[in-house]
């Protein structure tokens, strides 16, 4: 399967710019730009990995901070809190797919 980002619409949501890849029931995919905090949360039902495309930030991950830059891949499974924040581009795998129901802000 290739799925061609040219035919994909992006949307924003808060200060996230997000493309998403629908792949199957079992992962989605979706490359988002963020500039700034993306608020604490805890996905109820996926494991997440992000790659960092490009740019420098920080991932707060159960209490604990860590900072990324391009390259570099994070993972968090699933009912662990965490926020996101810098300006970054990443592409994040979701198993299974992202539901939107299934993140809990933390707030």
């Amino acid at each position: 399967m290739i799925i061609k980002s040219s035919k994909l619409p992006s949307k924003k949501r808060g200060n996230m710019k997000i493309t998403e890849y629908k792949i199957n029931t079992d992962f989605s995919g979706a490359l988002i730009e963020i500039k700034g905090r993306h608020g604490k949360i805890k996905c109820t039902a996926e494991d997440r990995i992000y790659f960092i495309v490009s740019g420098t930030g920080k991932f707060i991950i159960g209490g604990k901070s860590a900072s990324v830059s391009k390259n570099d891949v994070v993972f968090i499974p699933e009912n662990t809190p965490y926020d996101i924040s810098g300006k970054l581009r990443y592409f994040l795998i979701s198993s299974p797919e992202f539901h939107p129901s299934h993140d809990v802000s933390l707030e």
